[in-house]
This record gives C-alpha cells, sequence and structure tokens, in this order.
C-alpha cells in the first residue's frame, strides 16, 4: 500500500481500507493535536468520559477523543471518506481501528488492555520505511512514544493539510520500535496480573 490518505477535496479526505483489510471500521480522533505525553490510563478514561458528557450537548463539534463509523464508499471503492466540513479549523489526530472485539486482517491483536480491544493498524518496518515523502508528512509520532497516528490540519478556509512529523522519526522506526513493544509487553503483564 503506497497511500494510506488521500485528500480528496477541500472537506473529504479518504483512508485506505487496506489500513485494516476492513469494509468497515471506527475514525478515532484524538483529545489533543500534540497527543499524551504519558501513559496514564486513569487519565485518559477520565477525558474520554469527559467527552462523552460533552457529545451530548446540542450543536456538538469534533473536539476531542470521538468515535465514528466508517464504512467502505460506494462512490470510492476501497477507501473510506471522512467529510471534514463540520470540523473547526485546527490540527487533529486521529487513526483507524476496527470495531470493538473485531480482529482485522491487517492490523495488530486483540489485547487485554485499553484500547486493545480494537485492531489498529499494523505497518511493517519495509512498508513504514518506503512510503511516498507525501504520505510521511501525515504520520504523526505519539509524544508519549507509544506509537504513531495520522495528523491533519483544517486550514481557516476548511482546507486538509498534512500536519505530521514522520519525515523525522520514520528512518529511526525500527529502534523506536523497540521501546514500543517493550511499552505494551509491561501493560499486557499488568493486565494478566490483575
Amino acid at each position: 500500500m503506497q497511500n494510506f490518505i488521500k485528500i480528496q477535496d477541500q472537506n473529504l479526505f479518504l483512508l485506505n481500507v487496506e489500513l485494516l483489510g476492513l469494509s468497515e471500521a471506527q475514525l478515532w480522533i484524538g483529545l489533543s493535536p500534540n497527543g499524551p505525553a504519558d501513559n496514564d490510563d486513569q487519565r485518559v478514561l477520565q477525558e474520554r468520559a469527559r467527552e462523552e458528557e460533552s457529545r451530548k450537548e446540542p450543536n456538538h463539534r469534533i473536539s476531542g477523543i470521538e468515535a465514528v463509523d466508517l464504512v467502505e464508499s460506494e462512490k470510492f471503492p476501497d477507501w473510506f471518506t471522512v467529510d471534514t466540513i463540520e470540523w473547526p479549523a485546527g490540527i487533529y489526530r486521529f487513526n483507524i481501528h476496527s470495531k470493538a472485539s473485531v480482529q482485522a486482517p491487517n492490523g495488530t491483536p486483540l489485547r487485554p488492555i485499553r484500547d486493545g480491544q480494537y485492531s489498529w493498524p499494523n505497518f511493517s518496518d519495509e512498508a513504514l520505511l518506503n512510503l511516498p515523502d507525501a504520505q510521511k508528512q501525515f504520520l504523526y509520532l505519539e509524544k508519549n512514544q507509544a506509537g504513531f497516528c495520522i495528523r491533519i490540519e483544517i486550514t481557516g478556509e476548511g482546507e486538509i493539510q498534512s500536519a505530521g512529523d514522520g519525515p523525522e522519526w520514520i528512518a529511526k522506526w525500527p529502534e523506536l520500535k523497540k521501546e514500543t513493544e517493550a511499552h505494551y509487553a509491561e501493560k499486557i503483564r499488568k493486565a494478566k496480573n490483575t
């Protein structure tokens, strides 16, 4: 897969269904454009609870942790479509994942940890290192280095632009991945012991 994201027009971007190998998925949108600086699960759960409450308000707009259902597009086969016309200007970090308890053919394995009930994109080292430069611009390394996501900017004119930092870290990913794998191995060990 050479292109996992494509800007289709001013208010529409596409995500490749090959990211997971499923025709239905969810778009997870993170609370802050920079991501968490720590791995405090309790803090994340509290933030999500606050966001859940704000979604009940009239005229709610995406502003934090959300899970939006996606279905493969009829108009753009092999792609999920994401309409950003209602998204205010700003920087958004997000990822795609399976629905709860669904193992994606191309995704990470389900795990007994927070967010482990979802299968996330699982780029091989080779695929990540060989992405076209324009695609690398969309990837963003989470500040807690627990993984990476996709990041875009919606300009004041409503245009979609890449806002990642992939070119800064992708070449070092095989080494960085060791820390990520150790992080998840420890979380899984703790989850099994509780």
